[in-house]
């Protein structure tokens, strides 16, 4: 008795192991699904490299009304990056934001559904994979008209709230597990009833004692794991540019937040991000 159960025990992993090898001639020998996905154990949801949240901080007050090209641009690069199981989000900074924080618009983008070679049909899988990717084509296209009529609407706000718009973005962020990418688009001159950016004295004293102040009043927000980018950077001269500049750096690293200075630019640089942006890594020789 015990020997006819072994038989057919071995008889239906034989089975088993002759479709899966099957399966995987028919996709070259590679092990891949039919859209070229690693095929192994598990769900290919599981297999995908970390999915990334990117939220995009636009600045909408007067200060940067001249500044569309530049953040369109910016935008276009990144909603044509976002793949299966990414998510978008863009907020506006105002001159409240943080009390005024909602997201103007965003984008789920549909993971990759699963493909098991032992039970899923090829057929059928491939023409659901098909009808996604039109769907998730059509949604990116969608998106794309909303952030541009967001960008062609006037600014409202002579204030500019950086501070709070950072600060709840860090708290959107804070259990997401997936790789957290924060774009700043500004001009980075913060401009509110304790500070003015643009009319400050610039030097090593004055950026410690905002940075203090910020901590305080207990607002320096737990970035850890959070890339930092930020576009659209400029300031009415070299040296307030560079005050202004090396003060954020100090904000970043006081956050914790995986942020270096050759992210922080005019223009969108280094993009797409590398998977170890989001490290924290303390940055030496600020004057």
């Amino acid at each position: 008795m015990w020997y006819r159960r072994f038989s057919q025990l071995v008889i239906v992993l034989l089975l088993a192991t002759s479709v899966s090898c099957s399966h995987h001639g028919k996709n070259g020998g590679s092990g891949k699904d039919p859209s070229g996905n690693p095929v192994g154990q598990g769900s290919s949801e599981e297999r995908m490299p970390g999915h990334k949240t990117i939220v995009v901080l636009l600045d909408k007050t007067a200060s940067v009304k001249d500044q569309n090209t530049v953040f369109s641009e910016a935008l276009s690069r990144i909603i044509d990056g976002l793949q299966a199981g990414d998510k978008f989000r863009l907020a506006l900074i105002t001159g409240a934001s943080d009390a005024n924080f909602d997201f103007v618009a965003k984008l789920d983008m549909k993971k990759a559904p699963p493909f098991n070679p032992l039970v899923t049909n090829e057929a059928v899988y491939r023409d659901t994979v098909e009808k996604e990717s039109a769907q998730s084509k059509q949604e990116v296209l969608d998106l794309k008209a909303k952030v541009k009529g967001i960008l062609l609407s006037k600014p409202n706000a002579q204030s500019t709230d950086l501070f709070g718009a950072i600060y709840t973005t860090s708290l959107f962020f804070d259990k997401d597990p997936n790789q957290k990418i924060l774009l700043i688009l500004s001009d980075m001159i913060e401009e509110d009833p304790n500070w003015r950016f643009n009319h400050l004295r610039w030097n090593a004293h004055i950026r410690k004692v905002i940075l203090e102040h910020q901590k305080k009043l207990g607002l320096i927000p737990n970035m850890s794991n959070t890339c930092v980018y930020v576009v659209g950077a400029k300031a009415p001269n070299l040296d307030m540019l560079q005050n202004i500049r090396f003060f954020w750096t100090e904000y970043f690293e006081e956050a914790h937040a995986g942020f270096s200075m050759d992210r922080y630019a005019h223009t969108l640089l280094h993009w797409p991000p590398s998977s170890g942006c989001g490290q924290f890594h303390p940055v030496k020789g600020l004057q």
